[in-house]
């Protein structure tokens, strides 16, 4: 267990902050980023890319990139270019240059999304510029869009410092009340760490970094914390709702963002982590940083550490969901002993 002075402790400054450049890729993408900005995220620093010039419009980011559609992406300026990856950061560039961390929104499962989110997060991270994605990926019923979103996660965890997934087919926080509360958990997992990186100094936003980068893919646990004297159980309650099914125990490292009146002290972050490493049932490493705002208290967890194998699990709980739910059976108990990652079936 950590002492209290070990434990790394901050407060948002004011000086050499990070910029922090936010952006939505396709429908779902931009549908989460206007949620986002809709939480209070300002809209200037904000890019919303899609193929779609009505949902463009609709969207609520100040800077918007209109892609050509897939047939125009092998015309000879495109190849000049080098393809799509960089005709896409071609577009998109400008909007993120200045910034030193990007946050990529997006919904997997779909065509924009899934296709052109991977290539431009892979020109930043070329460029040696921290970028971290929130990915959602479909609900279960939703078959085909599932296996295509799990492809496309692939991508995003190979060009990506850290993938957060937020799976629609996993019950969410109490804190959220909406029928689409993984839209709620994406957007308020991107409020919390883009107003920490902005607001605070680059040394922080970079052990906000080096944890989220100890694996390829995290979790968010969302919750409300009814007062500050009740830290240590919201927390337990928060990673009772993870975003996405991965194990606790799995977890190198957490991120704990706390919005309220006043911020945490010493002591309550130590609670926090105890409640935190008691129920990952191991030490690990921690950051907590405190943001003042008005409105209720609530916190947010990013579980850290995870790798896409874990993410994706074995296919077996799967394929047998989908079987059941394809004949109208119901899902049973014993599952069919298949070990085989989906990538590596796809390619057998």
């Amino acid at each position: 267990m950590l002492s209290t002075e070990e434990i790394v402790s901050h407060q948002p400054l004011s000086s050499h902050s990070s910029q922090v450049a936010i952006v939505g890729v396709g429908g779902a993408g931009n549908n989460l980023l206007s949620q986002a900005i809709d939480g209070g995220i300002s809209p200037r620093n904000c890019v919303a890319v899609n193929t779609d010039r009505g949902q463009l419009s609709e969207s609520r980011a100040r800077n918007k990139v209109l892609l050509a559609d897939s047939t125009e992406t092998n015309s000879p300026l495109t190849r000049q270019r080098g393809g799509e990856g960089q005709l896409l950061a071609y577009r998109v560039s400008p909007f993120t240059r200045e910034s030193d961390f990007t946050i990529l929104l997006t919904g997997l499962g779909g065509a924009t999304g899934t296709k052109a989110a991977p290539l431009i997060a892979q020109w930043h991270r070329d460029r040696v510029r921290p970028i971290v994605s929130v990915v959602a990926l479909p609900f279960i019923h939703e078959r085909e869009r599932r296996f295509v979103a799990l492809r496309g996660l692939k991508k995003m965890v190979e060009a990506c410092d850290c993938t957060v997934i937020v799976d629609n087919s996993i019950e969410k926080p109490a804190l959220l009340d909406s029928k689409r509360v993984a839209d709620e958990t994406a957007a308020l997992a991107v409020r919390g760490l883009s107003e920490v990186v902005a607001s605070s100094d680059q040394m922080i936003s970079h052990q906000i970094l080096n944890i989220l980068s100890l694996g390829s893919v995290a979790t968010v646990c969302i919750g409300p914390v009814e007062s500050k004297e009740r830290v240590q159980s919201a927390v337990s309650d928060a990673l009772t709702t993870p975003s996405a099914s991965l194990p606790l125990t799995k977890a190198k490292g957490a991120v704990l963002l706390f919005r309220g009146i006043e911020p945490l002290n010493n002591g309550q972050a130590a609670q926090a982590y105890e409640a935190i490493s008691s129920l990952v049932g191991h030490d690990v490493d921690f950051v907590h940083v405190s943001t003042r705002c008005q409105a209720r208290s609530s916190l947010s967890i990013f579980l850290s550490g995870y790798t896409y194998d874990m993410a994706l699990g074995t296919v077996d709980d799967l394929i047998e969901d989908l079987y059941d739910m394809e004949y109208g059976l119901e899902s049973k108990a014993t599952r069919v002993g298949v070990r085989m990652p989906l990538y590596e079936m796809e390619l057998a």
